[in-house]
């Protein structure tokens, strides 16, 4: 881990936005399953076809 008080500003500003990307990846990561399931459960009780899930 880089010692963040002896970087320059142009360094440190792409650091918290490489931060920033990495949290945001890893939220929708999270999320995306349970969106796919929900999702899978409103195709299903809308009539849709299983077989068009595989």
């Amino acid at each position: 881990m880089p010692d963040i008080e002896t970087l320059d500003d142009f360094v440190l500003a792409s650091l918290l936005n490489k931060i920033v990307e990495e949290q945001a990846r890893r939220q929708r990561l999270s999320a995306i399953p349970v969106q796919v399931a929900d999702l899978q459960k409103q195709f299903l009780a809308d009539g849709g076809d299983p077989a068009e899930l595989a």
